[in-house]
């Protein structure tokens, strides 16, 4: 007998698919340089087949969400330029509700200056005070930029956010250090203000997810390998949460998870997911 939320989840009109570790193993954040997990360009087709409305989210932000979409393109997943949600877009719509157009002291790469440029949102120049700092990553920050952020919230009042706020990046292949967030926390330890996240699993990114996938009152089910950013999230927006066990969240730690990071369903990876999903599908048309 299928499960009432397994029937659910085979039959969600929209969906939330974390990229590293979760569809590409790789080392590197948004799937560049990395390998698809058995089965994800096929669970893809399905979702495509099911007239599902699809947003590959990732918590990267340091290249733009073309970038992104193209990397993943390149290693046989089919997705959209328009499908794809970085931490990056996530924190430059939030800010634009909050401060309008700003002017905003953005520490970052191109996906972040890109994604606030979409916005609508201004980056401060010279004699601007601005209404936030917002922190992304990037390979390399100037100090230039770190001392006008902490003088920003130090001295205006700027409000300080950052794209992520997890330690660690886990991509399936290894784990290496979330350099927004180490930034972002050096920053706090000066100014003494702790920094808003608006990539997953925030409230931020919550908001804008649902919006873009039918509002309230719609099944969405998230698919991820952290419980504690994917299935967390999950929860935050009342969707359903899918936990795979290919990237950061081992089996061993499944029963331990507090109730925020509890999922709905627990599979070995997407290929496991697409190969459950097919089976409740198929006793449906059996009916």
């Amino acid at each position: 007998m299928i499960s009432a939320t397994l029937a659910r989840i085979a039959a969600a009109p929209g969906w939330v698919l974390d990229v590293d570790g979760c569809f590409v193993r790789t080392a590197t954040p948004g799937g560049a340089g990395g390998a698809p997990i058995e089965g994800a360009a096929q669970f893809l087709g399905w979702l495509r087949d099911g007239g599902r409305n699809v947003v590959i989210c990732t918590n990267a932000s340091q290249r733009p969400a073309s970038r992104y979409a193209a990397n993943l393109r390149a290693i046989g997943l089919d997705v959209a330029d328009n499908e794809m949600m970085t931490a990056a877009m996530a924190a430059a719509l939030y800010i634009r509700r909050l401060h309008g157009q700003g002017p905003v002291v953005a520490l970052g790469e191109d996906g972040l200056f890109e994604a606030l440029d979409a916005a609508g949102v201004r980056r401060a120049g010279a004699g601007d005070i601005a209404a936030a700092v917002i922190v992304g990553a990037a390979d390399r920050y100037e100090s230039r930029d770190i001392n006008a952020a902490c003088l920003a919230i130090a001295d205006h009042g700027a409000a300080f956010y950052v794209t992520v706020d997890t330690p660690w990046f886990h991509g399936g292949a290894g784990r290496s250090v979330a350099s927004s967030t180490a930034i972002a926390r050096a920053i706090q330890g000066i100014v003494g203000v702790a920094p808003i996240t608006c990539g997953k699993p925030s409230g931020a990114l919550a908001e804008v997810l649902r919006e873009r996938l039918g509002g309230a009152g719609r099944d969405i089910v998230v698919v991820g390998d952290m419980a504690s950013i994917e299935i967390r999230m999950a929860r935050e927006m009342g969707a359903l949460g899918v936990l795979v066990l290919s990237g950061g969240t081992a089996a061993s730690e499944v029963a331990d998870l507090p109730a925020a990071d509890n999922p709905h369903l627990v599979v070995e990876d997407v290929g496991a997911l697409l190969h459950t999903l097919n089976k409740v599908q198929n006793r449906e048309d059996d009916k």
